[in-house]
């Protein structure tokens, strides 16, 4: 690449996150805007799970409930079983003493029908302890649900509000950039200093702007031009030297505003 050509490549921008904010009016409003349908969104979504989460622990608790009866009914069972066993085993002896084998039948038959009552009163106990441990661990469950939902929450509108940021900034820049530029030109400044940056938006209206520049300085070129041979004429034609002296600082002027920096 020339020397030439390198000076008049347009310069090479950066970004930077203390200029991130341009417009903070603009970008904040836009960015709260998106932050705040967001929050929304979100927000539904986690009062739905959260209430279902709801019910599926009053649903265990219900559960855990109909455990505990089952196992006081079996427990008290078991005791009315003890009792009736013990009056029978009475009632036995004093009828049927004298036959010891009709009496040990009736007890191992009592027995029997005894273990048979406490084995079912202990699965109950084992359902209503698996059935607390499960209340347990679904209201754990619950808690950290929330925890995480609270957490992500958060963390989304975080990303969403530097996202919306990031995302204004695309065109808060360039309007800023042409607000200067616009200036330059409204204080006689045709020369565009520098071009959009990549990944900004509003290029194509960039590009409409730097063509009206473009057109203004071939005007005000052939206005030099044709005020140059105003000037050659007067000074042919016997002009005064103060008129040709207005004439060229008219024309220093001009051809410097092609030349603004």
């Amino acid at each position: 690449m020339t020397t030439a050509a390198a000076a008049a490549a347009p310069p090479k921008f950066k970004r930077s996150a203390k200029n991130y904010l341009l417009d903070t009016r603009f970008q904040l409003k836009y960015t709260s805007y998106i932050v705040g349908v967001t929050m929304v969104v979100s927000c539904a979504l986690g009062v739905l799970l959260w209430r279902q989460t709801v019910k599926t622990v009053e649903i265990g608790n219900e559960a855990v409930q109909v455990g505990t009866d089952a196992n006081k009914a079996g427990q008290e069972a078991v005791s009315q079983s003890d009792s009736l066993n013990a009056k029978l085993e009475m009632d036995a002896m004093k009828g049927y003493g004298d036959d010891p084998v009709l009496v040990a039948t009736i007890k191992d038959a009592n027995k029997e029908q005894t273990d048979s009552i406490k084995k079912r009163a202990a699965q109950l106990q084992a359902s209503q302890t698996k059935l607390e441990a499960q209340r347990q661990a679904l209201t754990n469950q619950q808690t950290l649900l929330m925890v995480t939902l609270v957490g992500a929450l958060l963390a989304l509108v975080v990303f969403v509000g530097m996202a919306g940021i990031v995302v204004t900034h695309k065109v808060a820049g360039p309007i800023f950039k042409m607000k200067r530029l616009l200036k330059d030109v409204g204080d006689g400044k045709l020369v565009l200093q520098g071009r959009l940056r990549k990944g900004d938006e509003l290029h194509d209206f960039f590009e409409v702007f730097a063509q009206m520049v473009e057109n203004l300085r071939k005007r005000q070129e052939i206005e030099i031009s044709t005020l140059d041979g105003a000037i050659a004429v007067a000074k042919e034609g016997g002009a005064s030297d103060e008129l040709v002296g207005k004439l060229s600082n008219l024309r220093a002027a001009m051809q410097a505003e092609l030349e603004a920096k």
